[in-house]
């Protein structure tokens, strides 16, 4: 008996089920009007802003002390390869940088560039004059802001303490 009254509401309930499934309406797919769109003018380049060439150093940015980074720079002494080594050294600062930019102005009027890994030891040399050559570090950091943290002149054949 119960085995029969089991069979009816497993039945009932698959009736159900189906009769639930085929009652949605159905409805219509309407498709939007179509639109012009106005074609976007070329975008005009802004100028670049020229970058200005000076041997003198000037003060680093003053940063908080949850942005400070540390950057260290080697000059290499042999003539046939006078390259100088940027390397960053990290600091507390560390996780708020997104980007080191490093900017070398040689004696010889030439602007070197390169960048910076966001890694403790990271290096890039960029081969110097037989003068004196100007190394700035700008960070970006993740709020956008970007600052001056390395700026300082060296000269070949002078020995730094």
């Amino acid at each position: 008996m119960q085995y029969k009254l089991l069979g009816l509401v497993l039945i009932a309930a698959v009736l159900m089920a189906f009769s639930c499934a085929c009652t949605e309406e159905a409805t219509e797919v309407q498709t939007p009007a179509p639109t012009t769109a106005a074609t976007p003018l070329p975008a005009t380049p802004s100028p670049e802003p020229t970058e200005e060439f000076s041997l003198e150093p000037s003060p680093t940015d003053e940063v908080p002390v949850y942005k400070q980074v540390t950057i260290s720079v080697h000059r290499n002494e042999i003539p046939v390869y006078p390259y100088l080594a940027i390397r960053f050294d990290g600091g507390r600062g560390q996780p708020a940088v997104t980007d080191l930019d490093v900017t070398v102005y040689l004696e010889t009027g030439e602007i070197k560039k390169a960048k910076l890994e966001n890694k403790v030891g990271s290096e890039v040399q960029i081969d110097g004059s037989l003068g004196t050559d100007r190394v700035v570090v700008v960070a970006t950091y993740t709020d956008g802001s970007r600052a001056k943290v390395y700026d300082e002149i060296h000269e070949f054949g002078k020995r730094v303490p």
